[in-house]
C-alpha cells in the first residue's frame, strides 16, 4: 500500500501554485504606489540611507567607482583610520592602526588627495 502517490503530490503543488497566483492578482489589482521613485530617494537621503560618501567633503566617490580621500594637515594615522572605517572603506580601524605601527609608517602619511580604487590592497 502506497501512502502518497506521485501524481497526487504534483496535482497538489499545481493547485497551490494556481491559487497563489490568483491571490496575487487579486491583491495587486488596485495597487498604486504612494511615493514616486524620486520621493523615495529623497527620503532615504534625508535618513542617511543612500550613500555615506555623498555629503562628505573629505571623501568623495568618483565616476569610475574609485574614492577620493583627502588627508588634512595635522591629522594623525588614528584619525585617518577612524575616518576610513566610518566611511566603510576599511573593515577595522584597529587592524589598520596595527599595520601602520608594524611597518613603522606612523609619520609617512602626508596631507593631500588620494585615490582609492577597488583593486587596491591594504
Amino acid at each position: 500500500m502506497k501512502l502518497i502517490d506521485g501524481k497526487s503530490v504534483l496535482l497538489g503543488m499545481g493547485i497551490g501554485i494556481i491559487l497563489t497566483s490568483l491571490l496575487g492578482v487579486i491583491f495587486f489589482a488596485g495597487y498604486s504606489p504612494r511615493l514616486s521613485d524620486a520621493e523615495i530617494i529623497e527620503l532615504s537621503r534625508r535618513l542617511g540611507m543612500v550613500d555615506r560618501l555623498e555629503n562628505s567633503t573629505d571623501i568623495r566617490r568618483n565616476a569610475d567607482g574609485s574614492i577620493l580621500f583627502i588627508v588634512r594637515e595635522g591629522e594623525t594615522y588614528t584619525d585617518i583610520s577612524k575616518r576610513l572605517y566610518d566611511a566603510g572603506i576599511i573593515e577595522s580601524s584597529i587592524e589598520f592602526d596595527i599595520m601602520i605601527k608594524k611597518e613603522n609608517l606612523e609619520n609617512s602619511i602626508k596631507p593631500g588627495e588620494y585615490t582609492i580604487s577597488h583593486s587596491d590592497d591594504t
